[in-house]
């Protein structure tokens, strides 16, 4: 227990980087596991196996290109250290747009810039852009914005659910508590039913293109090093963006999703109630129908602001190191001797430019490719 003190005490001199998820270990799920929940409504019936199914993949992931950690590489020659910073300035893989205060609603052009995308990541959505009709967010930002745009913030979602003969159960309609509605009639609440409740604070999307560029090869090379006791579980999800092709996931609480542009629609959805290509059917309100409090047509976006927020993370940085101190050395030396390292990975080289990833659906560019994040 002194040990567990003293390594608390040092870590907590140094403010670490944090990333859209911890990809050494990676996190358990369900195969059938999904963040958005079936409407069972006449106008676009959704059976529940066939969502799970849709949201699950059974099949082997792509092993992609296959760069191992340091030590391991033989030279770190032709590997880059990622650029780093809280500073809202593109990494490259976009350029940096038209000066950020110029951008509004009548002159943005989404995937034009980093500037433009951040416009869009940023843009406050109304009930006429399709928000609700359940929802947590009007905005991106209001979830990821800490230093800058992009970040972690201590804003929590809720989620809940029950268990029975050791099986965990959601809430009706998903285990997404919402906590807004549009209409007083449809607010959601926890059941009294569901005993099980958590709340997810909201993490950094700095750098996930970085994280997103790892090959799946590097990710279950990282596992099958690590001793058996301790292995990590690789979840395969989907690609929705390629037709359901198998991917190691990476973003999201429970590692839901490997690519962005699933990840974005997701969060679309869950987050702000907007449909797109992707996700074209809304929540259910405590597992109640929402169709009538529901005027938009479905799409409600046509996937411009999906892939506008997925290059917009792409384009970030990743989040930087504080102040090395001695007491960050010392507590990085500890962190080590414990043990912690076998499930955070202290260096993650991605994928050389030109490898396809995603289903085949995006390459890597140079901004992204063969560079070194921690």
């Amino acid at each position: 227990m002194r040990v567990i003190q003293n390594l608390a005490r040092l870590l907590s001199a140094n403010r670490l980087s944090v990333s859209v998820v911890t990809v050494a270990v990676l996190a358990t799920m369900p195969f059938g596991y999904s963040l958005a929940a079936p409407r069972p409504d006449d106008r676009s019936p959704v059976d529940n196996k066939t969502h799970r199914e849709r949201m699950g993949t059974t099949s082997p992931a792509n092993p992609e290109n296959s760069v191992l950690p340091p030590p391991l590489l033989p030279g770190r020659g032709r590997y880059t250290e990622a650029p780093a910073g809280f500073d809202n300035a593109t990494n490259g893989f976009l350029p940096q747009g038209p000066d950020f205060n110029s951008i509004n609603a009548n002159n943005v052009v989404p995937g034009r810039s980093f500037n433009d995308n951040r416009f869009v990541f940023e843009e406050v959505e109304g009930i006429a852009d399709g928000l609700g009709p359940t929802y947590n967010a009007q905005s991106c930002r209001e979830c990821h914005q800490n230093i800058v745009t992009g970040g972690a913030s201590q804003i929590a979602e809720h989620r809940a659910g029950r268990e029975s003969d050791g099986q965990f159960f959601e809430s009706q309609g998903g285990s997404l508590v919402e906590s807004r509605a549009i209409h007083p009639d449809i607010i959601e609440r926890q059941s009294i039913e569901d005993g099980l409740h958590t709340f997810r604070i909201s993490t950094s999307i700095l750098g996930g293109g970085y994280v997103e560029a790892i090959s799946n090869s590097t990710l279950l090379a990282i596992r099958d090093r690590q001793p058996e006791a301790m292995r990590g579980y690789a979840v395969m999800v989907p690609s929705l963006e390629a037709d359901g092709k198998a991917r190691v996931g990476r973003f999201g609480w429970k590692g839901q999703h490997g690519s962005l542009l699933s990840f974005s629609a997701d969060a679309y959805l869950n987050e702000m109630g907007i449909t797109s290509p992707l996700f074209v059917e809304e929540n259910t309100s405590n597992g109640k129908c929402v169709k009538d409090y529901d005027k938009v047509a479905d799409p409600e976006d046509d996937g411009d602001d999906v892939l506008a927020f997925a290059n917009f993370m792409r384009s970030t940085k990743a989040p930087p190191r504080g102040t090395i101190t001695t007491d960050v050395t010392a507590g990085e030396l500890l962190f080590t001797k414990v043990g912690c390292n076998v499930c955070h990975t202290p260096t993650i080289v991605t994928a050389p430019a030109g490898t396809p990833i995603n289903g085949g659906t995006f390459k890597i560019p140079r901004a992204l490719g063969s560079k070194i994040i921690h």
